[in-house]
């Protein structure tokens, strides 16, 4: 449960910025998160970075990779 500031700014960063984020590094994603907004504590940007890489790994678990042909 995060709360609704944390996920409405880590979704409009998704949003602004699509190709910035990994679905499954937190680490890269805590680095754009501070590169890409102005949030001065550690403490926020850990969770929305935390949050944006939930959102995309749930997004991404719905896709599904075209069959290999052979």
């Amino acid at each position: 449960i995060r709360p609704l500031y944390i996920k409405n700014i880590a979704i409009n960063l998704v949003k602004r910025f699509p190709d910035q984020f990994k679905y499954n590094d937190f680490q890269h994603n805590k680095e754009k998160v501070a590169e890409l907004s102005d949030v001065s504590s550690k403490l926020l940007r850990n969770r929305i970075a935390g949050y944006i890489t939930r959102y995309l790994a749930v997004q991404n678990k719905g896709k599904t990779s075209p069959p290999i042909s052979g």
